[in-house]
């Protein structure tokens, strides 16, 4: 990749951030989003998924406004995998539960890897079908059983939701990622009566841009990277976040800063285990509303299925 070309891409990328950073007020929210999506592109760009090139089970778990009551809480089971090279496919599944409120989400990937000298592009796209209902207010002191509106979304609804990503490396140092998160969707089923379910015109977005650099004589690497997220139900957001890794990863580190609807600064733990990957964060508002909390924990794991390839070597030598 010539230096010209390595340039547009650096200056395109930028450019693009620029964009989506001043038109926040355009756009809407998604459900269910991880912080360490910086970390794991493929949690909300598919067409990350198999771009490394091997397997991966994925588990995340982020539970928000920790001890405020009825808080966020969010788990997600994910599988990737490269096959024939170039063709990266995978399954997640979602369960997000606010309050009374539960939605539950599936979804397969399906991407496609280009080798183009320096640069490799993976551009994938999603299908995956929501469903959205009230639980749990049978048993609760504070909820009227009577309630006709409360009695009817229990019931619930689903929707179909389809999406596209792009995700490159540039020469393995320069990262970047734009996805459309319910970029097609479709109402499968309604709530009965009058309650409001979202609106399908929303439009969510979410951009990654970063930078590896490695300090050789110390095995290390320092990357920092930017994320922009508008996604449907949650607040629209800038993430500045630092990641400092020693050793391959043995030891993790990072500090993160968060700009718009929720301002909060995060502190990031990780450590690799082999094959196995743990990132931790604990995360504090900026704001009156910390009064009313003790912060957001985050955990992610991701096992790599080392590749035959590298076991063939093992057995040869």
């Amino acid at each position: 990749m010539k230096q010209p070309v390595y340039n547009f891409i650096t200056s395109l990328a930028f450019g693009i951030i620029f964009f989506l950073g001043t038109s926040n007020g355009l756009f809407a929210q998604q459900a269910g989003y991880f912080n360490h999506s910086y970390l794991q592109p493929v949690l909300f760009n598919a067409g990350a998924t198999g771009f490394q090139g091997d397997h991966q089970i994925l588990a995340g778990y982020r539970q928000q406004y920790s001890s405020f009551p009825g808080a966020p809480k969010t788990f997600t089971a994910l599988y990737q995998g490269s096959f024939a090279d170039n063709l990266g496919v995978g399954i997640q599944f979602l369960t997000d539960k606010v309050g009374v409120g539960q939605t539950n989400y599936g979804q397969l990937n399906f991407a496609y890897k280009l080798d183009l000298n320096d640069v490799m592009l993976g551009i994938g796209i999603s299908a995956g079908v929501e469903s959205f209902k009230i639980t749990d207010i049978r048993d609760d002191q504070l909820v009227d059983p009577t309630d006709v509106l409360l009695n009817e979304g229990q019931d619930g609804y689903m929707l179909f939701n389809g999406a596209i990503g792009l995700y490159g490396e540039v020469k393995e140092k320069l990262f970047f990622g734009v996805s459309f998160p319910d970029l097609i969707k479709e109402r499968l089923t309604n709530i009965s009566g009058n309650i409001n379910v979202p609106d399908l015109n929303a439009f969510s977005y979410a951009f990654l841009l970063g930078y590896r650099f490695d300090i050789n004589n110390y095995d290390f690497v320092v990357e920092p990277s930017v994320t922009v997220k508008d996604l449907r139900y949650s607040p629209f957001l800038i993430d500045l976040n630092l990641k400092l890794s020693f050793l391959d990863e043995q030891l993790v580190g990072g500090i993160g800063y968060g700009l718009g609807d929720y301002s909060r600064a995060s502190l990031l733990l990780g450590t690799r285990i082999n094959d196995l990957r743990i990132y931790y964060s604990y995360d504090v508002g900026i704001g009156e509303f910390q009064d009313y909390s003790n912060g957001s924990h985050e955990i992610t794991m991701v096992y790599r299925f080392p590749p035959k390839s590298s076991s063939t070597a093992t057995v040869e030598e």
